[in-house]
């Protein structure tokens, strides 16, 4: 986040599925186009503030949640939407991760 003074400050974007991750699980085999089209994709992006977007920097849902519980659920649904449409492939830990985190939604 940067302060222009007390009262203004400007928002960081994070993505939900990061792109070092997203290389590591198949983005890697990606053409440029599709890299920035990854990158660009807004249904991949939250606003947050700098505290937030580097305590997760590029992990994935077994290594960092979103601090307030209530947001774990629309999370897993957010990151599995951008996996799965993006062919991106899970590990065994994100996976079992992701079921818990179903488990959150009412």
């Amino acid at each position: 986040m940067i302060t222009l003074d007390s009262r203004i400050a400007l928002w960081l974007r994070m993505y939900i599925v990061p792109l070092a991750h997203a290389h590591r699980h198949g983005a890697n085999k990606w053409m440029q186009d599709q890299r920035r089209v990854f990158a660009n994709d807004f249904e991949n992006l939250l606003v947050v503030d700098d505290s937030a977007n580097q305590s997760k920097s590029d992990q994935a849902p077994h290594e960092w949640l979103p601090p307030r519980k209530d947001y774990w659920c629309e999370y897993g649904k957010r990151w599995q939407r951008i996996k799965d449409k993006y062919r991106l492939w899970y590990s065994e830990l994100e996976l079992k991760t992701l079921e818990l985190l179903a488990e959150t939604c009412h």
